[in-house]
């Protein structure tokens, strides 16, 4: 009976291990990737819906099938803020990318086509932050400085500019909160309260999207970019940026970002 049981788990354990992922789609959030070294994040799903293993191989192959390598990436799952269940997540790993032009990942049965430039088009790690002159509860309602219900007026009293002046350590986040409906969108504004209650003393600036998020809630179309997004060469998707008490930017991230991601930087 003994041998019979471990047979079965062994057997168990085989078909586990030997299990493929099908009818894979690929989401990536990082679309702005450069020559050399880049942070990538990407999100599976398979028929059994979104993916939440710790942990996947998957394969990289530039134009023409070279070069070709395999990297593990770790999953990275959203906080239940609001106990969904759900366990989403992206899967991230530090990736270095040996040539420009068309690049291609693939997952089971699964592939999905990028690109990598030669220079990214927002500010990367190294760069010095711009003198940005966002909008703050000084300027304007809370109402008119985010699309979410903001629970922390401290994201929306510092200007960058001050900020740089003043030799602080300090991240800054460019993101819609109610209107990102990218598959990779995190509960990023929600980790940033975490993060806001843990290091109080920590200056944390959203710099909302789009400039009439009182408007927006009626009519989408209507939206008007934020001109201080264009500074940093992001677009509307979620970034984060840690920025050095000289100024420099120390860590770029492109998708959600965790707290403990984000606390390697501030720590």
């Amino acid at each position: 009976m003994k041998i019979y049981i471990l047979l079965i788990s062994f057997f168990s354990l085989f078909l586990f291990s030997c299990s493929t992922h099908e009818n894979v789609q690929i989401f990536i959030a990082t679309e702005d990737l450069q020559l050399g070294t880049n942070r990538f994040s990407v999100a599976f799903a398979d028929t059994n819906g979104l993916v939440n293993e710790e942990s996947l191989e998957v394969s990289f192959s530039g134009a023409g099938g070279y070069p070709k390598f395999k990297k593990e990436l770790i999953f990275v799952p959203f906080p239940d803020y609001y106990d969904a269940g759900l366990n989403n997540g992206l899967y991230t790993e530090i990736i270095e990318f040996e040539k420009s032009g068309g690049w291609k990942i693939s997952l089971g049965d699964g592939d999905a086509s990028f690109s990598v430039k030669e220079i990214s088009e927002s500010l990367r790690v190294g760069d010095r932050a711009p003198a940005s002159n966002n909008l703050t509860i000084d300027d304007t309602s809370i109402e008119n400085l985010s699309t979410g219900t903001p629970l922390n007026d401290s994201f929306y009293k510092n200007k960058v500019s001050e900020l740089l002046k003043e030799n602080e350590l300090f991240i800054v986040s460019f993101m819609s909160p109610a209107f990102c409906i990218d598959p990779t969108c995190g509960p990023q504004i929600d980790t940033l309260y975490e993060l806001g209650d843990k290091y109080r003393s920590l200056p944390i600036v959203h710099i909302e999207t789009y400039l009439n998020p009182v408007e927006l809630k009626n009519d989408f179309d209507k939206k008007k970019i934020n001109p201080v997004i264009r500074e940093w060469g992001v677009d509307e998707g979620q970034w984060l940026y840690v920025v050095s008490k000289s100024g420099m930017i120390i860590a770029k991230f492109q998708g959600y970002a965790s707290l403990e991601q984000i606390e390697e930087y501030i720590n």
